[in-house]
């Protein structure tokens, strides 16, 4: 079914650490303290509408023109369905993580990713990594005592908010050939642990696959989580799979071939899993053997690189695909480009603004 999402965001930039304490940074760079206040709405067309509100209070920094911190003190996010209709309540009852997403969340606690670039030098070789740590809710579950497993589930405001630590990572290496052909790849792990208060990681915080900007022989948050089979998902029934666990590559050869022309030749592999079991999706666990369920794909894709604006159109197919049978995963024997049939489920293309990455 149809997203539909639309929202804004304010934000009070200061440029100087408003804080209690002293604060040094390179001259060179001023830092910044930043409120900002955020509103989106969701609309899964037949299924339900949610209101998400954000804010943040935080600082960033450079300590020169490679490295950059953001720190947010207090980070938030209460999510709250505003309509949820009798269809997805009837789905709903068959699975728990359709309920976890039309569940009141309240998550908060403090964020930080840092940043190290070298791409903007003139080298053959670049490097861009992000790091990010999210801590949610473990001073207040700390103190509180909270333990859901021992049935002392706390609340605020009669909404159990949500403790967790998360990390991710998403590093990248440019190689330029020559000055119309270069090398683009890209390596992200990311893992996100409940604990205390939460026995499951909230839905808004969870790790997607598939699309245009991840495997792209896979459609947008279809993929995965580990070798569950998406075609035991009973007819009319659709939504977003999450995981706690994403591992994913990618590799793109890009090329000018006239002017603002370009074209690439690429390949993703990667998946998303549970860090605990859940008997509506099996398969979706982590577990020694998570490499035979990565997924692979490849594809094509035509640029349009007008430099205020980047129309990308790649064309990806499977070529190993975690829900087949073990020995039946990777699919080259099965690659038929005569078959209309064959064509209509293993081409995507995928329409896009920008690099993906």
């Amino acid at each position: 079914k149809n997203l539909f999402r639309a929202g804004t965001s304010v934000q009070l930039s200061i440029p100087r650490i408003v804080a209690p304490f002293r604060f040094s940074s390179s001259s060179a760079f001023v830092p910044r303290t930043n409120i900002t206040l955020g509103y989106e709405f969701q609309n899964r067309t037949e299924y339900y509408t949610l209101n998400n509100f954000t804010g943040s209070f935080g600082y960033v920094w450079k300590e020169n023109a490679r490295k950059e911190h953001d720190l947010k003190i207090i980070d938030i996010t209460y999510v709250s369905p505003a309509k949820v209709t009798d269809l997805y309540k009837e789905m709903a009852k068959k699975s728990d993580a359709l309920e976890r997403v039309v569940t009141k969340q309240l998550i908060f606690g403090p964020t930080y990713s840092y940043t190290y670039t070298n791409t903007m030098l003139s080298k053959p070789t670049t490097i861009y990594y992000k790091g990010t740590l999210d801590l949610a809710g473990n001073i207040t579950g700390l103190v509180t005592g909270a333990n859901v497993e021992k049935g002392k589930e706390k609340t605020i405001f009669g909404v159990p908010f949500s403790q967790y630590a998360k990390i991710e990572n998403d590093f990248r290496l440019y190689h330029k050939f020559t000055e119309k052909t270069s090398l683009a790849t890209r390596f992200i792990a990311g893992l996100a642990y409940p604990y205390g208060n939460s026995e499951h990681i909230p839905f808004s915080k969870q790790f997607f696959s598939g699309g245009s900007n991840s495997v792209r022989a896979f459609r947008a948050r279809t993929l995965g989580p580990g070798s569950f089979d998406p075609r035991t998902i009973e007819a009319g029934y659709y939504f977003d799979q999450s995981g706690d666990i994403k591992l994913e590559l990618n590799a793109e050869y890009r090329a000018n071939i006239y002017k603002f022309l370009n074209v690439a030749v690429f390949a993703d592999a990667g998946n998303v899993w549970l860090i605990n079991e859940d008997t509506d999706r099996p398969g979706a666990k982590f577990s020694k053997d998570f490499l035979s369920e990565v997924a692979v794909g490849a594809g094509v894709g035509l640029r349009l690189d007008f430099s205020i604006l980047i129309l990308r159109l790649d064309l990806a197919m499977p070529l190993r695909v975690p829900y087949y049978e073990k020995n039946e995963r990777w699919t080259f024997d099965k690659i038929n480009f005569g078959d209309a049939s064959w064509r209509k489920d293993n081409l995507i293309l995928n329409i896009a603004i920008g690099y993906p990455f």
